[in-house]
């Protein structure tokens, strides 16, 4: 790992025992541009937070006067530390799913094992680096400019922003492609953490790679697929703004509609903040027309037939195929057979789904049922 591009770093260590604060100094002192900055508690965290420029905690659970839970809760309620990785000292899984819910960014266990130490320090504090950097970016010159070009005819358009791009690039040497990876990793590591809270990371991600699997079959290239697999992984992202989660369901009743339309609007919503790529473009779609019907029958804007886009469709029918083979709840209280799956989506050929993509979809069935085989085996 190459250090110095991320520049001269301070990590703050917060731990009750000396010995362990100078454990992780003592191991990560050869790397030279980073300063340590130590504190006992949660007070003297914050005290220190309040103080001086830190880059990253590290930051135990139990200690006195304050502890890891209040400490966390704290950091992440003020908007000032947005940017500020808290990697917490635990191995214990219950403790994970409450520190996940409190905005915790990773963990880590006792005995610190170095090079686990130093690739996590390094990835949270780059990847915390390029998302203020995008951040940046995005309140200011790409996003002035989109909002100035509208006032222009589309050729005055694509110029413009090729012009602010341009610009951009030779400042701060980023351009469009890499402000949309970007997106991608940042969305989904939200999203990641959401689904850890609702225990349902391998059905957001089974789905992903069936949605891709399923455009290519349609004809998108493989760098469209591609983006329709990352937009898919973040359809449930707007549970993370309400902070409540929106159980998926073949029929909703009345307050789960309510509930899953609250969560595609703040997951809109979320996404409108952010520059307008084609990766914003198509998870929008998806957000917004995954729950639509071919027959009109679907929310939230009950559009139907050509109103609603291919990408919607084709997540539409993945998901519906998965969660009648794996999930109880979603329909008649029971986990559904390949064949009852076959059924229930031909059935629904022209009224759910849209004729042709279903009828592509249940002429390599075998091949889908075998390919969801694979990822579970492979565990994705």
């Amino acid at each position: 790992m190459k250090w110095s591009p991320l520049g001269n770093l301070d990590l703050l260590i917060v731990d009750d025992d000396p010995f362990n604060r100078q454990l992780v100094v003592s191991l990560l002192e050869k790397i030279e541009s980073i300063h340590f900055i130590e504190a006992e508690n949660g007070k003297e965290a914050l005290e220190v937070l309040e103080k001086h420029h830190i880059d990253m905690v590290l930051l135990d659970l139990h200690m006195p006067i304050m502890d890891g839970y209040e400490t966390l809760k704290l950091i992440k309620h003020e908007s000032k530390y947005d940017f500020i990785p808290v990697l917490i000292v635990t191995t214990d899984e219950q403790e994970m799913n409450k520190l996940y819910s409190l905005g915790a960014d990773d963990f880590i266990s006792k005995p610190f094992k170095l090079s686990e130490l130093e690739s996590r320090i390094y990835a949270h504090i780059e990847k915390a680096q390029y998302r203020k950097k995008y951040n940046e970016l995005s309140a200011n010159k790409i996003q002035k400019t989109f909002i100035e070009s509208k006032e222009y005819e589309e050729k005055q358009q694509i110029k413009k922003v090729s012009q602010a791009t341009e610009e951009i690039d030779s400042q701060k040497n980023y351009n469009l492609d890499f402000i949309e990876k970007s997106q991608k990793e940042i969305f989904y590591s939200m999203a990641k953490m959401l689904s850890y809270k609702n225990k349902n990371v391998d059905d957001i991600k089974i789905v992903a790679m069936l949605s891709k699997a399923l455009s290519l079959l349609m004809g998108y290239d493989k760098e469209q697929a591609n983006t329709i697999y990352y937009s898919t992984l973040i359809r449930q992202i707007g549970t993370f703004s309400i902070n409540e989660n929106a159980p998926l369901a073949y029929i909703f009743s009345e307050v789960s509609k309510e509930k899953y339309q609250k969560s595609i609007f703040a997951g809109y919503k979320l996404l409108s903040s952010a520059i307008s790529t084609n990766f914003i473009k198509i998870a929008q779609t998806i957000i917004l027309q995954s729950k639509e019907h071919f027959d009109g029958s679907g929310f939230p804007k009950h559009k139907k037939e050509n109103e609603i886009h291919n990408i919607a469709y084709i997540v539409s029918i993945t998901e519906t195929f998965n969660a009648l083979l794996s999930q109880k709840s979603y329909l008649n209280n029971k986990i559904h057979t390949p064949q009852e799956t076959y059924e229930i989506l031909k059935a629904n050929i022209g009224q759910r789904f849209h004729p042709k993509i279903t009828k592509l979809f249940l002429n390599h069935f075998e091949y889908f049922i075998g390919l969801r085989d694979k990822i579970i085996k492979q565990n994705l």
